[in-house]
């Protein structure tokens, strides 16, 4: 909510850019005299007297009437209510940027006049009816106007201005005849526009005045300046205005937000990202329409802090090259009185000052004015922390451009005709660039000399060879562009730089650089983000960390393959997954080889974190796999998805995307772990509904297993073909096997088996309406589960009792169960539990008769079928309409 208050002219609220309506006559007065006084405390007695202009009806009275017309006031405010209640009166409450007279004020106070000046619309509350308002508050702040105009006045005539403020001080000499400092102007600015013989009859004219109002004589300035205007001897006066943008990018595009942001900044400004993502050309582009808002000039500087052939400017150097700028001949040796002699030259004017390309805060810190007319824009490859957090820097961050942009920018290099034609092709060559302006500027520049060649067979050129095919030959290359920021690197850095190219997955965090590079976690980190400093690496939620495509092209270029980080993290990932495994109830049948490469996986001491952070590196789980498998690292490759199935079942989010990776490694590994491997690809096969396949699955592999002789193994596969037997209606098999399963797991005195089958069978019983059978099931069960202490299985169980209870009618008994089990769910994120149990809940309600919570249990479960956009959302949300 955004809320506006205006004073400088008519009295105006506004609230989120629209008007609001005060009422008319003593609601008027009553705001405006509060809002003259912001945040303090007004009496009641003295709100009566502007209210009732010094004639109020009896004291009682009018104290009622107050009332009334302050309730009436915040009312119509409405959420713009800005009306505080206070013992004996009221006060209005404001922040500073929401009232133009406190904006103003601040404003006037920095030295800003010119644009304290412009807040002015009008006369103050020209609409307000008020006598006494006028009388005793109005004036001040006239004072105040004209106090700011004199001095806004004053530097425009001190920066050389003439021609351009005789109309206005004509204006103001009318408006003000009294005031000799406005005469005073006038005549400069008369003479400086060449019209010596206006100035000395304006004189003439003011000494009449002064002589016929108070009969008194012009004073010592004004008389001054009429022998200097007779003489001819007026002091040329004025200061040079430096323009020194430098042309800006053809085609500009997109980047609108950005813009905004740089419109209502004030202060230093600090615009960063990776190198070629156009921070120079949107600032350019920026400053160039904004040039008016800068009437004192425009000063730019490449301080060259990235540069292949020269050093970063000194800052010493950097405060010379202003001050000529500025116009100052004669400039100190000594560092410091040049950055002195800089800050006082900037101190009153209105500027723009672009420090380009900056290394770091050492650079320009000691260039930053403290002038509040002055803006500072900064650009940046490295993010400039120390300007933001000590010296109230405001940062953008500039990203890649969207596909629309980066197709517009397409567009304009090689005509839309051309893009319209191959919009596809378009739109790849755009994702191949990544967005990088630069990269797209080139490779456009490129296409654009083979009109007749379609650009499908450019689009192969990224593929092939993508640093390769974004070379000008002109001395643009997007490889060049990285390499500057690449050499700034120190000599670990850079390292890091190198080896994270070794990793095969999208993102990462600081244990898996930790182990790329060999190196503890807390000194990963800290490299990490020295690389997110500079652009090099991207952060985009806490702790997890990117590399730009562009960018891993070239540090693949510069690392090639390294064997001994890529066992490095392989052994990392695998023996991590095999500790958060090793908090799963089942047992690991399966270990992977001991640590070779000295690495130290992470442990976890709850297994919830050991599900989240399995859920976190899915992917990078499925990448490693499959690299290790490409590099011939079988063993390593087999384990990882064979230790992934436990979270797999409880989380259905990469279900058919595990499918691929166990597909890819079947055949791969030792006899057992070809049939563990079979078996859990078959669990993976039935819980995504391919039931024949879960089946064929199965079938290969139990006899693998079983000629290891490995029982725990033997009694899961059973244990799960019976569950399929189940679903497919086979009920003698799935009794047979489930018999078996339960038998092998009691023989070896395995629990966590023994609840498996116990499970099982109270799911089939469930599924055959067997209720009571299904219940005995979980009451053998529920104490095995509590002896094992595992809170996730106990809450299995609970699943099921509470499914057969139901489904038996028995509902008070089923629903504390019910809940029970989502609220668990819900923390270990297990969306699929949460909508299964919210299901069940609004089946039990409806039973009660409930209706109204039954809807309300399926309406959140509607919801997260539409956050996954799962067929389910819209028939359960029919049940939904029919139950209201």
């Amino acid at each position: 909510m955004n809320v506006e208050f205006r004073v400088l002219g008519p009295l105006e609220v506004l609230l989120d850019g629209e008007p609001v309506a005060v009422p008319t006559g003593r609601g008027q007065v009553l705001l405006a005299t509060l809002l003259l006084r912001p945040n303090e405390f007004v009496p009641v007695d003295e709100l009566i007297e502007r209210i009732w202009d010094g004639e109020p009806p009896t004291a009682d009275r009018a104290r009622k009437t107050l009332h009334m017309v302050v309730a009436r006031l915040r009312s119509a405010l409405g959420r713009a209510d800005c009306v505080r209640t206070r013992p004996g009166g009221y006060l209005a409450e404001v922040e500073p940027d929401q009232l133009d007279l406190l904006r103003f004020r601040a404003l006037a106070g920095s030295g800003d006049h010119g644009a304290a000046s412009a807040l002015w619309r009008g006369p103050v509350l020209g609409n307000v009816t008020s006598d006494s308002l006028h009388r005793e508050d109005v004036p001040r702040l006239a004072g105040e106007r004209l106090d700011a105009l004199e001095s806004r006045l004053e530097a425009d005539l001190d920066r050389g201005l003439g021609r351009e403020l005789v109309a206005e001080l004509k204006s103001l000499v009318a408006d003000h005849p009294l005031r000799e400092s406005f005469w005073r102007y006038l005549m400069l600015a008369l003479y400086r526009a060449g019209l010596q013989a206006e100035a000395l009859a304006t004189y003439q004219k003011v000494r009449r005045t002064l002589a016929d109002e108070l009969g008194v004589d012009p004073g010592p300035a004004l008389r001054a300046l009429h022998q200097q205007v007779l003489r001819g001897e007026v002091p040329a006066g004025g200061r040079q205005v430096p323009r020194q943008l430098p042309a800006g990018v053809r085609n500009f595009v997109g980047r609108d937000h950005e813009l905004r942001l740089l419109d209502k900044t004030t202060g230093v400004i600090v615009v960063h990202g990776v190198g070629g993502v156009g921070k120079t050309a949107l600032v350019l582009h920026w400053a160039r329409q904004a040039r008016e808002e800068f009437p004192d000039g425009d000063l730019h500087l490449d301080l060259r802090g990235f540069d292949p052939e020269a050093q970063p400017v000194d800052p010493v150097a950097a405060a010379e090259t202003l001050l000529v700028g500025l116009g100052v001949q004669n400039v100190p040796a000594a560092a410091d009185a040049r950055f002195a002699l800089l800050r006082t030259t900037l101190v009153d004017r209105r500027l723009l000052l672009v420090l380009d390309n900056a290394a770091s805060p050492r650079q320009v810190l000691p260039l930053l004015p403290g002038a509040a007319g002055v803006r500072v824009v900064i650009t940046s490859r490295n993010q400039l922390r120390a300007l933001v957090l000590q010296h109230d820097a405001t940062a953008i961050a500039l990203d890649e451009l969207d596909l629309e942009a980066g197709r517009t920018l397409l567009g304009a290099v090689l005509g839309e005709e051309r893009i319209a034609a191959e919009p596809e092709a378009a739109r790849e060559i755009v994702e191949r660039c990544t967005g990088l302006p630069l990269a797209l500027r080139v490779f456009a520049e490129r296409v654009s000399r083979f009109p007749d060649v379609p650009l499908r067979e450019f689009v192969a050129e990224l593929d092939d060879a993508r640093l390769d095919a974004l070379t000008d030959f002109d001395d643009v290359d997007v490889r060049a562009v990285f390499s500057w920021s690449y050499r700034a690197l120190d000599a670990e850095s850079a390292r890091m730089f190198r080896l994270l190219s070794v990793h095969p997955g999208v993102d990462f965090d600081a244990g898996a650089a930790a182990a790329l590079a060999g190196v503890p976690v807390a000194r990963a980190r800290r490299l990490l983000e020295r690389l997110v400093a500079d652009h090099l690496v991207q952060s985009c939620t806490p702790g997890r960390y990117n590399l730009h495509d562009l960018l891993r092209a070239y540090s693949a270029e510069l690392c090639g393959d390294d064997e001994e980080a890529a066992l490095r993290l392989t052994e990392w990932y695998l023996h991590t997954l095999e500790n958060a495994t090793a908090l799963d109830p089942a047992r690991i049948v399966v270990r992977a080889d001991a640590v070779k490469s000295g690495v130290v996986p992470q442990e976890f001491s709850v297994w919830f974190e050991a599900q989240r952070w399995r859920r976190q590196e899915w992917a990078n789980l499925k990448a490693v796999a499959l690299a290790a498998l490409a590099r011939g690292w079988d063993r390593p490759a087999v384990l990882i998805p064979i230790h992934l199935l436990s979270y797999l079942v409880v989380d259905h989010t990469h279900r058919h995307d595990a499918v691929d990776l166990f597909e890819a490694l079947r055949g791969v590994g030792s006899v057992l772990e070809q049939g563990l491997l079979h078996t859990k690809l078959a669990v993976l096969y039935e819980l995504i509904g391919r039931v024949d396949d879960s089946l064929l699955s199965y079938e290969v592999g139990l006899p693998l297993v079983r000629a290891e002789g490995e029982p725990i193994s033997v009694a899961g596969v059973l244990g799960n073909m019976s569950k399929l037997y189940s679903t497919m209606g086979r009920r003698e098999e799935a009794e047979e096997y489930s018999r078996e399963a339960l038998a092998i797991a009691v023989e070896i005195d395995d629990v966590y088996l023994q609840i498996v089958c116990h499970v099982n069978m109270a799911s089939r019983f469930n599924h055959q309406q067997r209720w009571a059978d299904a219940l005995g099931e979980t009451d053998l069960a529920a104490p095995l589960a509590a002896r094992l202490g595992d809170e996730f299985l106990l809450v299995r169980v609970r699943a099921y009792r509470a499914a057969a209870l139901a489904g038996a009618g028995r509902y008070a008994e089923a629903e504390p169960e019910l809940r029970a089990v989502v609220e668990v769910m819900r923390r270990v994120g297990d969306t699929d539990g949460v909508t299964d149990g919210l299901g069940l809940i609004g089946e039990v309600l409806v039973g009660q008769g409930r209706l109204d919570e039954a809807a309300a249990a399926w309406q959140e479960a509607v919801e997260i079928y539409r956050s996954r956009n799962d067929a389910r959302a819209d028939a359960l949300a029919a049940r939904v309409e029919a139950l209201r």
